[in-house]
């Protein structure tokens, strides 16, 4: 019997041993690093991170966390050495874009010698690796931007804003600052200014968009005819504009059933997608698109095939002029009120806002 005891014992004395050892793993010293960096304790996160790198010299993980703490505190001239290491012990796909993307979060808060440049070679790197990734277009719109690159900067927030997800919004506010500076130090216009800031678009501020700074009419000078005024639009400070787009019959945005242009309501992604079908029809004079996607299973799980603008928001998608409003889902959100930014991308795309600056 007291062998048995003694037997049990040592077993529960092993068992005992063993966790204690899991628990100063590298895993375990990782994982308490992660969650000071959730609550913002980013020198008790180093610290786990240089015992997690002790238990293991070959951790990526933990070589990879110290370089984004060292990079969070501006201690750059550490952060080299500690680069190099991950990117010595960075073996897999995943790894060296990892690696990829903080050395280039590291030349852009450097900025080394060349340092454009060798950020540059690091972006197509990783793009080759995994296209799909925000984080990646983001950083290269940021460095885009302080390289005063502002075309490139444009393009690459507008990736990150056709992938969705929460780094969409962080670019919109990012790309509209630029149409704020580009207004403010007299290289843009200045309703493109005006618009970057609004949450919405309403009618008559398209109308007046469309009309007095795109100049809309020229593409459909063929179509012009006369019709009375709207008479919700009179004594509206953009009633000729209104005036002007209805005489071109611009059927997005036509009046209701009951004769009213709705001027105050704001603009929605179908109504877009619908005015961005016409302009590709009468730039490219090709009838076929307003009928195109017709008869096709939607892609959308949000919008049948049967419905109205449809054709309008597949055309819109496959062109690349506009994304879906959810990334996961692949919603179209169609009712949804178009922002100001929504609509000078769109019209950026479409090559209008170029032919104005």
């Amino acid at each position: 019997m007291k062998k048995i005891i003694l037997a049990t014992s040592l077993c529960l004395m092993m068992t005992g041993l063993a966790h204690a050892s899991s628990l100063d793993s590298s895993a375990h010293h990782n994982k308490a690093a992660e969650r000071y960096v959730a609550q913002k304790q980013f020198t008790k996160a180093l610290t786990e991170y240089d015992i997690a790198i002790k238990k293991d010299k070959k951790s990526a993980q933990a070589w990879l966390g110290k370089a984004q703490i060292q990079l969070q505190l501006k201690q750059y001239s550490a952060l080299k050495g500690t680069l190099e290491e991950l990117d010595d012990v960075s073996n897999s796909k995943a790894e060296k874009f990892e690696f990829l993307l903080v050395e280039g979060q590291y030349y852009l808060a450097a900025k080394p010698n060349h340092w454009l440049s060798k950020l540059k070679q690091n972006f197509f790197k990783a793009r080759n690796m995994d296209t799909s990734r925000s984080d990646l277009y983001l950083l290269m719109a940021r460095a885009s931007v302080a390289g005063g690159k502002e075309r490139s900067a444009r393009l690459n927030y507008n990736k990150v804003i056709e992938r969705g997800g929460p780094l969409a919004a962080v670019a919109s506010q990012e790309l509209a600052s630029i149409f704020r500076q580009a207004q403010a130090s007299g290289t843009g216009k200045g309703w493109v200014g005006d618009l970057a800031d609004r949450a919405t678009i309403d009618r008559a501020t398209l109308a007046a968009v469309l009309v007095d700074d795109i100049e809309v009419q020229q593409l459909f000078d063929k179509r012009s005819r006369t019709i009375a005024l709207p008479s919700d639009c009179k004594g509206n400070t953009y009633s000729a504009a209104i005036d002007t787009l209805l005489n071109i019959q611009i059927t997005s945005v036509a009046p209701d059933t009951k004769g009213l242009f709705n001027p105050n309501a704001n603009v929605s992604r179908f109504e877009l997608a619908k005015l961005v079908e016409e302009i590709l029809i009468a730039y490219t004079k090709k009838e076929e698109l307003s009928h195109a996607f017709m008869g096709t299973k939607s892609p959308f799980p949000d919008l049948n095939a049967n419905h109205y603008a449809y054709n309008a928001a597949f055309l819109s998608i496959s062109r690349g002029l506009m994304a879906t409003d959810d990334l996961v889902e692949g919603n179209f959100s169609g009712d949804k009120a178009i922002s100001g930014t929504d609509l000078l991308l769109v019209l950026r795309k479409l090559g209008s806002l170029e032919r104005q600056q």
